[in-house]
């Protein structure tokens, strides 16, 4: 007979609880696609072309859509130097990143992390390596590591 496990219910307000008090807020810089150039003079959209009629407009260079950056910020518990999660080597322990950062799984924060250019964290700008999602019964959080940018 083999035992039957009972989550607790309210396992991720838990950790929201937790995270809200220990953690710390970061800004993840997602890529914008397909904004329209607002700029004076640009001119309008081409129906033919799909380019601006102002070919030499100094903000979009006549293509009419730029990419922009939007900061997603959300709130996080770092830990500096992977210390959660070293690996064992017959030399002693490796660290694997330079900072692990644990958010809470949303779409937005799913979506952010997808699509990530680079993560700002501490006044510091790294860049993701892996992500590895974690939650019982279902998926809750995610762990996100990052290494400084060369």
């Amino acid at each position: 007979m083999s035992p039957n496990i009972q989550w607790p219910t309210d396992t991720v307000t838990i950790i929201d609880d937790i995270r809200n008090v220990i953690g710390r807020d970061i800004t993840i810089d997602v890529e914008v696609q397909g904004v329209p150039c607002t700029a004076s003079g640009c001119g309008i959209l081409d129906p033919v072309t799909q380019l601006s009629t102002n070919q030499f407009c100094i903000t979009c260079s006549g293509f009419y859509w730029i990419n922009t950056l939007s900061g997603h910020v959300t709130k996080a518990h770092i830990t500096w130097g992977d210390a959660d999660r070293s690996l064992w080597e017959t030399g002693g322990t490796i660290l694997d990143g330079d900072c692990l950062v644990q958010i809470k799984f949303t779409i937005a924060n799913n979506d952010a992390v997808a699509n990530a250019g680079r993560f700002h964290v501490d006044n510091k700008i790294l860049v993701k390596k892996s992500v590895d999602y974690r939650g019982v019964p279902a998926i809750n959080r995610m762990l996100v590591t990052l290494e400084q940018e060369d």
